[in-house]
């Protein structure tokens, strides 16, 4: 397991166009670099765990929110511009968000990806070798999940591997649809992108998600929109967390 020490000062370099006003600049950056000046170890551990975090967590994060934030400006524009038919048979038109598909898509792999560098943090913490986003809750073969790890190493009731557990459902959620996008009709089947539709009320409902397998459905329709949020949320909070409970 890794120990920290504070030596040398850490360089920052702009590499992202949002500053310490977007909450994921602020908390995956300048508050975790902060946090490790303050630590005991060598600087080659530190610089490496620094670098996971803002050169690799907190820009795949941004790309989330980004898609995220064109995602609810978009969504309000198409929903503006519904109008709702005024007599039978008259025909209307139904908003879309354009690239729906394709944002989604990337959103997911931003999401994975950043689950999977995750891991490559803890194993600079623990000295464990973790290389796919799965093994936080699943195995490979003759290896343990981050899940059994955790509650091998601290026990079931740690703080540490509770945290961990709570956060199984949402992350089993980004890499179960990921993988439906990235190998369709395997294991985790297909996912299904529903833009705007038009109820029988003739209201809108708005565009969901959800996977399929073997012709029935394999997870329920959500909202898109709560989604993104959520994921957001979780990753951000996750991030932290991870680090902020090995250094306590």
């Amino acid at each position: 397991m890794l120990l920290l020490e504070c030596e040398m000062p850490f360089e920052f370099k702009k590499i992202a166009s949002h500053g310490t006003t977007n909450p994921i600049v602020a908390r995956l950056s300048l508050q975790i670099l902060k946090i490790l000046q303050n630590c005991k170890g060598t600087k080659e551990a530190k610089d490496k765990i620094g670098l996971l975090y803002h050169e690799s967590l907190m820009m795949k994060l941004l790309r989330c929110w980004e898609i995220k934030e064109a995602y609810t400006k978009s969504f309000a524009e198409a929903a503006a511009k519904y109008k709702p038919p005024t007599r039978p048979n008259e025909p209307v038109e139904v908003p879309q968000i354009e690239r729906l598909e394709a944002e989604c898509h990337n959103f997911l792999y931003e999401a994975k990806n950043y689950i999977r560098d995750l891991l490559y943090v803890v194993n600079k913490l623990y000295g464990t070798s973790f290389s796919e986003a799965s093994e936080f809750s699943k195995a490979r073969k003759k290896g343990k999940s981050l899940i059994e790890f955790a509650t091998e190493t601290f026990g079931p009731d740690d703080a540490k591997t509770k945290m961990l557990v709570e956060a199984v459902p949402w992350v089993e959620m980004a890499i179960g649809m990921r993988n439906a996008v990235e190998h369709p009709d395997g294991y985790s089947g297909q996912l299904v992108i529903e833009n705007f539709r038009r109820d029988p009320d003739q209201k809108l409902s708005e565009p969901v998600w959800y996977r399929v397998k073997d012709g029935k459905n394999a997870t329920e329709p959500s909202s898109i929109r709560a989604d993104l949020d959520a994921f957001i949320h979780n990753m951000l909070t996750l991030g932290e967390d991870v680090l902020g409970f090995r250094l306590n």
